[in-house]
């Protein structure tokens, strides 16, 4: 199968979670990268499944991958087509998938949680300024045993990113 995956990414967590889904694709696959934040994004035409991955930043997903899906939304509907986010506060990945991208987009292959990590040291600017903010808030919370409402430090979930590229390999046979 012909695999496109574009991803954008700020600290490299993204591509570093769309790396680690090629890997388990890219044996009897043909995987075509495209990073959404330097360079042009091809078409869905000609490929048999898009997975299109962002970071949240701001609780927000990159500019371009939105603007990628409405101007593709009819071709990527009829496709075989999955959606990743890789976030710091994951436990906002529901919200994230239900409002981000446009209410007529529904991706076959469902919106993933890949997780995320917190690296100040990947960053610069403002960028480690709040990343380090973050780190110092979740690492501080005062909770007990059974408090569903504290954060923990993300980190990328492999599994998810083995179920998904699961469901793209059933798509082969």
């Amino acid at each position: 199968m012909n695999i496109l995956i574009v991803y954008s990414t700020h600290g490299g967590v993204t591509k570093k979670c769309a790396e680690m889904l090629a890997a388990e694709l890219e044996e009897q696959n043909s995987i075509t990268f495209a990073d959404a934040r330097n360079g042009e994004i091809p078409s869905p035409e000609g490929f048999d499944v898009v997975v299109l991955g962002s970071a949240i930043r701001m609780e927000n997903m990159d500019r371009k991958i939105k603007k990628y899906v409405r101007d593709n939304l009819s071709a990527l509907n009829e496709m075989s087509c999955a959606v990743y986010f890789c976030c710091g506060l994951t436990k906002l990945f529901k919200e994230y998938s239900e409002t981000l991208l446009p209410k007529k987009f529904e991706p076959s292959l469902g919106f993933h949680l890949f997780g995320g990590e917190l690296k100040p040291d990947k960053l610069s600017g403002v960028d480690k300024l709040i990343v380090m903010a973050m780190r110092s808030s979740i690492r501080s919370q005062d909770f007990e045993e059974d408090d569903s409402d504290h954060y923990d430090l993300p980190e990328i979930i492999p599994e998810n990113i083995t179920l998904l590229a699961k469901e793209i390999r059933i798509l082969e046979k």
